[in-house]
């Protein structure tokens, strides 16, 4: 698949890092010091107060101290360096060197990775993460690394909730609502089968989108409504569960090959540690999330998800017919 990406906002932005880089390291007479032995620049789309920014942010501190300050991660949050998919394709092109993003995008690069994005494919947390550490987390994630992409670690997100202007009950309310989705086949044909009109749209575009009323709403994790600040754009909360999303925390495979044995395990091993923190608190996190959410006028529904998960069910023997993945949808059920 052709991933099409317009380039020069992504690169005026990496020119940016760069030419701050540069100059963060020569003195005031014009000389140059070696303050570090290599600098890898981090750019991703949460805010730094969200679980997963803290989990970036905690990797960079690890892999500072680890490597003796020879190996600085510069983290630039908020979506500095572009959207999911432009830092993605960045990565791939050698061009950022790391990030973290969901495994609907980044089915664009290797469909096999929108397993963990499938409606109701997991059963809760637990399951997704035993998922993600084992033999066939590591078998995706191989067909990534091969597309140039190599995942450091994974981890459950958070169910998704559909957030709206009018409340959804059933779903036969979900009939014909615009429902900003991300990039990707599966969200698409998710919402098209529970009766609704997705949009795709990059996630920086998605708070004016729903604010404007170009979208009737939009789904998501309770801490990213509550982060990102949706619920100024819906007050109404529908607790599908439709997916139990994930997130990776990636490195451009042509970067990680060069670093020497001992930083590429250090590298690893901060990775695990700094996402495996994240992943624990994300549960409890989006428990507190939707707490937040109610005392700032949301309200919460919970339409019966019998009707939704039969809706959507065909799509897993459609989407695992053209990926040649039956296997693997099978072996994720039986765990």
């Amino acid at each position: 698949m052709t991933i099409k990406v317009a380039r020069s906002g992504f690169a005026r932005r990496m020119a940016i890092v760069l030419i701050g880089a540069a100059a963060a390291i020569v003195g005031a007479e014009g000389q140059v010091f070696a303050q570090t032995e290599k600098t890898l620049r981090f750019g991703h789309m949460w805010p730094p107060n969200d679980v997963w920014g803290q989990g970036a942010q905690r990797f960079a501190e690890l892999v500072k101290q680890r490597t003796g300050g020879k190996y600085d991660v510069r983290v630039y949050p908020s979506g500095q360096l572009g959207n999911e998919r432009e830092m993605e394709e960045g990565l791939q092109l050698g061009n950022l060197d790391l990030t973290f993003g969901g495994s609907d995008v980044l089915s664009q690069f290797e469909p096999k990775m929108a397993v963990f994005a499938l409606p109701f494919m997991f059963r809760d947390y637990e399951h997704s993460n035993a998922v993600l550490d084992g033999p066939l987390g590591q078998k995706v994630h191989e067909a990534l690394r091969q597309r140039g992409i190599r995942v450091l670690a994974a981890g459950a997100q958070g169910f998704r909730y559909v957030l709206t202007q009018k409340p959804v009950n059933t779903i036969a309310d979900m009939k014909n609502l615009k429902i900003r989705v991300p990039e990707g086949e599966v969200m698409l044909r998710l919402f098209q089968l529970v009766g609704a009109s997705p949009v795709s749209i990059p996630w920086p575009e998605t708070y004016m989108a729903a604010k404007n009323n170009v979208v009737d709403g939009l789904e998501g994790v309770p801490l990213v409504l509550l982060n990102f600040k949706m619920y100024e754009a819906g007050k109404h909360v529908a607790k599908t569960r439709h997916v139990l999303a994930t997130l990776n925390l990636l490195i451009s495979d042509k970067v990680f090959q060069a670093l020497p044995p001992d930083v590429q395990k250090t590298v690893q091993q901060s990775a695990s540690e700094a996402w495996g923190w994240a992943r624990e608190e994300a549960k409890a996190g989006n428990e507190k999330a939707e707490e937040q959410l109610a005392k700032l006028g949301v309200q919460f529904t919970s339409p019966d998800v019998k009707p939704f998960q039969e809706a959507v069910r065909p799509y897993w023997s459609e989407w695992a017919a053209k990926t040649n993945s039956a296997d693997i949808v099978e072996a994720i059920q039986k765990m």
